[in-house]
């Protein structure tokens, strides 16, 4: 009787390593088959690919737009115009900005919302810096959306102490599109978006508020 047991046990401890080995077999093979098709037998991730991949169409159709629209030529020239009648042609090629007409080596492009605390709070510390490096620093405000807009621009002026360049441009949120596309950010941007260029050439961005010795200290190492 005691050598039935043991033989049952034996026997039944064959059987469970056995169905173990069968299910780890199993296991392999469908793994196997999902590296290979990682959306086999899964509905819900096969379904999310699908958004996936054609939000990368639209991406993809998006930037060929900008890159006919933006980039006809490789460069995209745009005239900034202020309330006053004042003008600055600026190009951008691959990423780089040529200023015709401004003679500062360091060029702040200033891109703000006249209804935003931070902006309003940060346009006179720029003001500020433009005084301070008169000819070094030349502060560029680029209004977005300024046909929806204009008419708070003065009292944004005003009350802000924004003595620096402001345009007000149909063209702005054109140019703000090929800058934000250049830095890889999103179109909904974080304002005031705050970018340095020295030479034309890319240095550093600011997104939000931040505080204006940091934007001073990245000043004074480019002009040392």
């Amino acid at each position: 009787m005691y050598y039935t047991k043991r033989h049952s046990v034996k026997h039944y401890r064959a059987l469970f390593f056995l169905s173990l080995l069968l299910l780890l077999l199993l296991g392999c093979d469908k793994k196997k088959r999902q590296e290979q098709n990682p959306f086999e037998g899964n509905p819900a991730t096969s379904e999310q690919s699908s958004v996936i991949l054609e939000d990368l169409a639209k991406a993809k159709e998006k930037a060929e737009r900008n890159t006919t629209t933006l980039y006809p030529s490789k460069r995209a020239t745009f005239t900034l115009q202020d309330q006053n009648g004042t003008t600055h042609s600026i190009s951008v090629d691959n990423g780089q900005l040529f200023f015709r007409d401004i003679s500062q080596p360091v060029v702040i492009m200033y891109f703000f919302s006249t209804w935003s605390q931070p902006c309003k709070g940060k346009a006179p510390y720029l003001a500020d810096l433009q005084q301070h490096f008169p000819k070094e620093l030349f502060v560029t405000g680029i209004l977005l959306h300024p046909h929806d807009h204009l008419a708070e621009l003065e009292t944004f002026r005003a009350k802000n102490r924004a003595d620096f360049f402001i345009s007000s441009s149909s063209e702005n949120d054109r140019f703000a599109t090929a800058v934000l596309e250049h830095l890889h950010l999103s179109d909904r941007l974080t304002v005031p978006l705050t970018v340095i260029y020295h030479g034309g050439h890319y240095v550093r961005h600011y997104e939000g508020a931040v505080p204006i010795e940091m934007i001073e200290h990245d000043i004074k190492r480019l002009l040392d």
